[in-house]
């Protein structure tokens, strides 16, 4: 599909925060009635959304569904599910260029973002489908999805990411990811603080929307990130089938999903586990050091990770985390892709820090460094890079 991505970056640009909603509610203005009888998911929060709504996909594979996430790791179609899978590379440029055609013929003017919206909304619009599931990719007052009226608004987390967008205070954080909701919406959130809970209500309360904080009901800890996100779609899928929830019914483990503790096993042992800013590193390193971890157990023999483009406070802070955690020895390194931090920007960064550098990780490994426990985190890109080396098979 790099044919397809580049032709997009041709016509539509990079992808590049460009909130608001006027020109997507055009672009949807004949779709959305085509979902008059769906009931629509919207995922927002700050760490947690993807994961969420895959497990919240899952339970729902007998029904119906449409499920929109962002951004791709390594192919285009993974913003496109249904109940079938992923969408089919033929399928998905049939779709894009009729739905360019209509955008020019229309004259608008969409980013990159809104653009591949518009068109999975044209997918799903086609099937009448009785569930829409749509993740938030910045915010959520602002942000296309938003131009539906959700049923539902789940929240995983709150923490400071993008705050020269969403503002430096939780609660203009917050206020933001909750301009996803409506007087009908049903609000389920694991927030892990009153305050938030309490400024969660006055929001909610302001546009007579329902509140359901599963943080009061049942005890995960914070770094128990995984789990809570797994319950939190297994309160969704319940008010969504009209079913109670209970705690009890749900302690179930599921799976590993892809980059959310994936192995892979070959001359090493690769595990994967995204974690791309300040908060979301905390909580990982806790949960890998809590006993619970269901892997043989750190240290790690290596610890590999790579940033894409933020803070260089953050990536301090990240990288000093990192050290003082001793789950294994920690190598930073670089990776092509346009959202990649500069090379020299964190090399400089990791030998600041006292932190080794690797130049190439494909090289580093070349003949040496075999039947190791290796960990990859950082960005999502970089996992997706590191998973299509041939060190990794």
């Amino acid at each position: 599909m790099e044919h397809l991505t580049e032709w997009l970056i041709t016509h539509y640009g990079q992808e590049q925060m460009s909130p608001g909603l006027e020109r997507i509610s055009k672009a949807l203005n004949d779709i959305i009635p085509s979902f008059r009888g769906t009931k629509i998911v919207i995922v927002a929060g700050t760490n947690g959304k993807g994961e969420t709504i895959l497990r919240l996909s899952e339970l729902l594979s007998k029904e119906s569904h449409f499920v929109w996430t962002s951004p791709h790791i390594l192919r285009l179609s993974e913003r496109f599910r249904s109940e079938k899978g992923e969408i089919s590379s033929e399928e998905l440029s049939r779709l894009i260029f009729s739905c360019h055609e209509k955008a020019l013929s229309s004259g608008w003017r969409l980013s990159y973002y809104e653009f591949l919206f518009y068109v999975f909304c044209t997918w799903a619009s086609q099937s009448s489908p009785k569930y829409l599931l749509l993740e938030v990719g910045l915010g959520g007052r602002l942000d296309a999805v938003n131009a539906f009226d959700a049923d539902i608004v789940l929240l995983p987390s709150i923490s400071r990411d993008h705050q020269e967008f969403l503002g430096h205070r939780f609660e203009q954080i917050l206020k933001e990811k909750l301009g996803t909701l409506r007087g009908k919406t049903y609000l389920i959130h694991f927030l892990e603080t009153k305050y938030l809970e309490e400024k969660a209500n006055e929001i909610a309360s302001k546009v007579g929307a329902h509140v359901r904080a599963l943080g009061a009901e049942v005890a995960v800890p914070g770094y128990e990130f995984s789990h809570r996100n797994q319950l939190l779609a297994s309160a969704a899928y319940c008010q969504l089938v009209g079913t109670p929830f209970h705690y009890h019914d749900w302690k179930k483990w599921l799976p590993s999903l892809e980059n959310r503790g994936e192995v892979k096993k070959g001359l090493n042992e690769w595990i994967f586990f995204g974690s791309h800013n300040v908060d979301g590193l905390r909580k990982l390193i806790q949960f890998l050091r809590c006993g619970t971890y269901t892997f043989k157990g750190p240290p790690f023999d290596l610890v590999i990770v790579a940033f894409s483009r933020r803070d260089g406070q953050d990536i301090r802070i990240m990288l000093r985390m990192l050290a003082r955690s001793k789950i294994g020895r920690v190598v930073v390194t670089t990776f092509d892709h346009p959202k990649a931090m500069d090379k020299a920007e964190i090399k400089a960064l990791a030998h600041e820090e006292g932190t080794d550098f690797v130049q190439n990780i494909e090289d580093y490994f070349q003949g040496k460094n075999y039947g190791q426990r290796l960990l990859v985190t950082g960005s999502y890109y970089f996992l997706g890079h590191v998973k299509s080396l041939p060190c990794c098979r």
